[in-house]
């Protein structure tokens, strides 16, 4: 990496240095690019966001103060990002499916001294907050709203607020895909470091010429927030899709010449599973990164054949923040431009430089390579804390080392595989049973699209759906082959004890792949047969 670059991220210790330096450099470009045809400049979202700046000091918030948010993803969200980090005000963003009274119990734990709400969004929050919260105030979001009166009512000046890289920065709320929700405490040196270590390790030279334009599938009050500060730093445009569907996605990278997508895994195959007339519509995108959660060899291998674009991943969570390793654009391909082998696919890239993992047995002995143990993670883009310091015991080990939950190993290459999640592994009768080795073999059958093996009854049950060019294909024969696939690959004890197709493997607002609402559902299955 250059030298200049390299001075020019020295420069850089807190996301609202991004801000600032983005504000006056592309003040005339456009920032924001939203589905509905609406556009906001650098310049705009400064002048917005520095004047809800003021309106905040002037109600009394300070650095460090929390303050709520459920809005859509429209100007003002992106106005209340930018008010937050110029203050040091902690924002907590909740998603329309975050009902009023997880808000409630959230604000009865946080204690926060604002909430900005759009009721066409979320419309029983207000109530909910309220009584929960009486003398806390409320801005309603939208046309002649208390929002919009304080937006007008103050000087559009940036804040005078001494903000630090280990000054708390965001609270955020697991999405309870593997249990209760924890309140996560982030900073604003994490991300800055998450930011830094992408750059570096993916040895990214600046290009004050170029226009990126980006879209993430995600919501952005999720994992697609990753996208905003690389957005603002480059000078590029955030394409905000709000609500997601393939045909939505497609339409708009072809409406906006979109060059980089960020994806999950689901909305990568959902891509795959469009027809052939569609590449031309992505001809535009020359990047995609995909990532949060486990993508298969099989369909990565279609994908890398199918679009001409460079492909990236990083391995992360919410509370160590991306990149803890990368399989950069490199290690996707072979040098003659094939796919590379499967057990490079299948892996998470290696470790990045800055970023230090281990792989340990419960007891905690060190893992030989090739040996699956937990993973525990050191990085400087650790979480501080949880809300309830009580849930850091176990969880934030001695010298900083972070037990992710996930189960892996490291390769004699270096490479870092991910396997499953505590909450994942199925123990039957005959030891644990790791999901995704089985569903990696599965998806080599090319009526899957997505399938998903859980545990009933200590019995490993494998769900799948079907590709759209087999909507009217024979189900039970395709589970024969299926079957009989599996069979061939895998030890006699691996094999699930029973396959059944499903019309869709239910996802997670964030697009991804909702293990427990599969396991729900055959769960009631079982006891309706059994009250029968």
């Amino acid at each position: 990496m250059g030298i200049l670059t390299e001075l020019f991220l020295s420069r850089i210790k807190v996301p609202r240095d991004i801000h600032r330096y983005a504000f006056g450099k592309f003040a005339r470009r456009t920032a924001l690019q939203f589905a509905d045809g609406t556009a906001m400049s650098y310049a705009e979202l400064r002048e917005r966001g520095y004047r809800l700046t003021q309106a905040w000091e002037a109600l009394g918030l300070k650095k460090g103060d929390v303050v709520f948010a459920q809005v859509d993803t429209g100007p003002a969200f992106f106005e209340i990002r930018t008010a937050s980090l110029e203050t040091g005000v902690v924002l907590c963003v909740f998603h329309a499916l975050h009902g009023p009274e997880f808000v409630a119990a959230a604000a009865r734990a946080a204690h926060p001294k604002l909430l900005l709400v759009d009721s066409g969004f979320a419309p029983a929050t207000s109530a909910a907050f309220a009584r929960a919260m009486p003398a806390v105030p409320v801005w309603e979001i939208g046309a002649n709203s208390p929002y919009e009166e304080q937006i007008a009512a103050h000087p559009p000046r940036p804040s005078k607020a001494d903000v630090r890289p280990h000054d708390p920065m965001g609270l955020g709320f697991t999405s309870g895909t593997t249990g209760p929700p924890k309140g996560l405490i982030s900073s604003h040196g994490a991300a800055v470091a998450s930011l830094k270590l992408i750059i570096r390790n993916l040895r990214i030279r600046r290009d004050p010429k170029a226009v990126n334009i980006s879209l993430p599938s995600m919501p952005l009050a999720g994992a697609g927030s990753g996208l905003i500060l690389p957005s603002l730093l480059s000078g590029g445009t955030l394409v905000v899709m709000g609500d997601y569907s393939p045909q939505k996605l497609v339409s708009l990278v072809r409406r906006h010449a979109v060059t980089r997508l960020f994806l999950t895994p689901s909305h990568l195959i959902d891509l795959l599973d469009l027809p052939a007339e569609a590449n031309a519509d992505l001809a535009s995108v020359s990047h995609i990164v995909y990532g949060t959660a486990n993508m298969p060899a099989a369909k990565l291998e279609e994908a890398l054949s199918r679009f001409d674009a460079q492909f990236q991943q990083g391995y992360g969570q919410a509370e160590v923040l991306p990149p803890v390793s990368l399989l950069t654009p490199r290690m996707h391909r072979r040098a003659d431009g094939t796919p590379a082998p499967r057990h490079v696919l299948r892996s998470c890239g290696k470790v990045v430089k800055g970023v230090r993992v281990r792989i340990v047995t419960p007891d905690g002995r060190a893992c030989a390579p090739g040996e699956t143990g937990e993973i525990h993670v050191h990085t400087p883009t650790r979480l501080q804390t949880y809300l309830n310091p009580e849930q850091n015991r176990g969880v934030i080990l001695e010298g900083g080392w972070f037990r992710t939950g996930d189960h892996g190993h490291l390769d004699r290459q270096g490479h870092l595989h991910v396997i499953d999640r505590d909450a994942d592994v199925i123990h039957t009768d005959n030891g644990p049973t790791y999901p995704r080795p089985i569903e990696e073999e599965a998806h080599d059958h090319p009526a899957v699209k997505e399938c998903c093996l859980v545990g009933i009854d200590r019995r490993p049950v494998l769900f799948f759906s079907l590709r759209n060019e087999f909507g009217q294909a024979d189900t039970a024969r395709i589970t024969r082959e299926l079957r009989a696939l599996l069979m061939q690959r895998l030890p006699a004890g691996d094999c699930p004890q029973d396959i059944r197709v499903l019309p869709e493997i239910p996802r997670s607002f964030l697009g991804k792949v909702l293990r427990r609402e599969v396991r729900a559902g055959i769960q009631d299955e079982h006891i309706r047969q059994r009250c029968g």
